[in-house]
């Protein structure tokens, strides 16, 4: 379920171009949510950076879960069940009247990172710079 832009929470986006670029299939964020057990994750919510917090909002399995990319710890919201109710609660009353529970940490799950493409290294001079 697509909560509309006017619905979102203050601090929060659920903008496709913000959400594509989280979560990566190899990426640290992917690799933390298998390591609790975690599959098949879905982003729904980013902390804008005008917040300054590194917040999100995950849906694995039909549940819902929300965690800090700083942090290693994923919490699954217990109450409320519905997203619109989640974003609801985060807009009137914060996040911190969530009602959540600690997900337990499964298992190191072997990873080797991948590079990530950035674009061209525009601050790399050329091999031989002319003297």
């Amino acid at each position: 379920m697509e909560i509309p832009p006017e619905d979102t929470p203050s601090g929060w986006t659920n903008d496709p171009n913000r959400l594509s670029r989280a979560f990566q299939p190899d990426s640290g964020e992917i690799y933390l949510a298998r390591c609790h057990g975690l599959e098949d994750i879905g982003v729904l919510f980013l902390n804008t950076s005008d917040s300054g917090e590194m917040g999100y909002i995950i849906t694995s399995g039909n549940h819902y879960y929300i965690g800090d990319l700083m942090s290693d710890h994923i919490f699954e919201i217990t109450k409320p069940c519905t997203l619109p109710e989640i974003a609801r609660v985060i807009a009137a009353e914060g996040e911190s009247e969530l009602r959540c529970r600690k997900v337990k940490f499964v298992e190191w799950i072997p990873w080797e990172p991948q590079e990530v493409v950035e674009g061209p290294s525009l601050f790399v001079p050329p091999p031989n710079p002319p003297s």
